[in-house]
C-alpha cells in the first residue's frame, strides 16, 4: 500500500533534486502494539509492518524494490509504505500511531530526543547509513572562489533551517575561521529554494552534495571544501517506539534481514533497479545511481555511531537546541539487531 504526503514549498521551485532534509521538533507519543497478521495471495501468513519512508532516501528505494521483488513477503512481512518529504514527518507518523517505524537523520534524531526527554517512548533500533562520507561540501558563489575571506559578513550562508544543514554550515563557518555570530544566516525550506537564491545571486554559500551539487555548479558555484575536509559525516537511523520494539523484536529483525537482502539486490542489479525506480518514482536514473554508490548502508549499531550521535548531540545542546544533557545510548535498543545481525552490535553500554 502506498500513500504520499506532500509539503508546500516556501518559494518557487526552479530545479529538481533528490536531497531531502530532516528537521527537529517537540512531539511525543507511543503506540506500542503488536503487529497484526494478514494472509498473502499465496496463502502465507504475514505480519503487517507500517513503514514511514523519506522521499529520496535509501529506505524508500529499498521498500519499493523489496516489495517489487517479493523480498519482504519472503520474510513474512506485509510492508505498508507511506512516503513523507521530511524525517520529522516519518517520526510524527510513529508518534501519532499511523506508522510503526521511520527513518531520521542524526541531527534531527538527537533534537527530537532532547526536546522530548523524559516523556518520549522513541528509540533507535538500527543504524541505516551511519558514518557515510558524502560527495560535495561547501559551495560558494563565483565571486568568492578565490576570496574566501570575502564571505565574512557577505550576502549570506544558506541553511535548510531546522535540519542537519544547521550543523554543517556552523562547522563550515568555523573551518573558514569566521565568527558565526557575525554572519548572515539565510534560512531556506529546501535545496530547491537555496538554488533559487543562488540563481538570483541573493546568497553566498551553501552546503550541498550528491546529485544536487551539479545544479549549483550550473550556476557557476564552486566547491571550496569537501565534507571530508570539513570533518563532516552523516548518518540516518531507524526509530520506533520502545514498546513496539519490545513486542515485535523478531518482526523488526526480519525487516532488517529483508532490508539487507534488498540493498544487496539493488547493488547487484543497479541499472535494472534504477530503471524501475525511475518509472515508479519519477527519479533520474543517473542521479539515483550516483547517490546509491555514495550511501554506506548497513543495519546494525556500532560504538562509532554512538560516538558520532553524541558529538552531534553535544553541539546541539551547546547551541541551545534543547536543555536535556542526555547520553544517546539511553535511546538505543538492539533487540531487533540481535535477531538479525548480532555480530554487527559493537556499541558498548555501561
Amino acid at each position: 500500500m502506498k500513500k504520499k504526503i506532500l509539503a508546500t514549498a516556501l518559494a518557487a521551485v526552479l530545479a529538481t533534486g533528490v536531497l531531502a532534509g530532516c528537521t527537529a521538533d517537540n512531539g511525543t507519543g507511543s503506540t506500542g502494539t503488536t503487529a497484526p497478521t494478514t494472509v498473502s495471495e499465496n496463502g502465507k501468513e504475514l505480519q503487517t509492518l507500517r513503514a514511514a519512508v523519506m522521499t529520496g532516501q535509501p529506505d524508500q528505494y529499498i521498500a519499493e524494490v523489496g516489495l517489487q521483488q517479493g523480498i519482504f513477503e519472503k520474510y513474512g512481512i506485509n510492508l505498508e509504505v507511506t512516503e513523507y518529504i521530511y524525517g520529522i514527518a516519518t517520526i510524527d507518523a510513529i508518534v501519532n500511531g499511523t506508522a510503526d517505524i521511520g527513518e531520521m537523520a542524526d541531527y534531527a534524531a538527537v533534537n527530537r530526543l532532547g526536546n522530548t526527554y523524559g516523556v518520549t517512548d522513541l528509540v533507535l533500533f538500527s543504524e541505516l547509513t551511519a558514518g557515510s562520507e558524502m560527495t560535495g561540501g561547501l559551495y560558494v558563489a563565483p565571486e568568492y572562489v578565490d576570496n574566501l575571506q570575502g564571505l565574512d559578513g557577505s550576502k549570506g550562508f544558506m541553511t535548510t533551517t531546522g535540519t542537519v544543514v544547521d550543523y554543517y554550515i556552523a562547522n563550515a563557518i568555523a573551518w573558514l575561521g569566521l565568527d558565526y555570530d557575525k554572519q548572515n544566516i539565510v534560512a531556506v525550506d529546501s535545496t530547491q529554494t537555496a538554488l533559487a537564491l543562488a540563481q538570483s545571486n541573493s546568497a553566498s554559500a551553501y552546503i550541498v552534495g550528491g546529485a544536487n551539487a551539479k545544479y549549483f555548479e550550473e550556476q557557476g558555484w564552486q566547491l571550496v571544501a569537501t565534507y571530508t575536509e570539513l570533518g563532516l559525516t552523516t548518518g540516518s537511523y531507524m526509530l520506533a517506539n520502545r514498546t513496539f520494539v519490545d513486542a515485535n523484536a523478531e518482526l523488526l529483525g526480519n525487516y532488517l534481514l529483508a532490508f539487507e537482502e534488498t540493498r544487496q539486490y539493488i547493488t547487484d542489479h543497479l541499472d535494472e533497479s534504477a530503471a524501475y525506480l525511475a518509472g515508479k518514482l519519477g527519479i533520474v536514473e543517473e542521479d539515483f545511481k550516483a547517490n546509491w554508490n555514495n550511501f554506506k548502508i548497513q543495519p546494525g549499531f556500532t560504538e562509532e555511531a554512538a560516538i558520532h550521535l553524541n558529538d552531534v548531540r553535544q553541539w546541539a545542546f551547546d547551541n541551545g537546541r534543547f536543555e536535556a544533557a542526555y547520553d544517546i545510548k539511553e535511546f538505543v535498543d538492539t533487540k531487533a539487531i540481535e535477531v538479525a545481525f548480532p555480530e554487527r552490535i559493537t556499541i558498548k553500554f555501561n
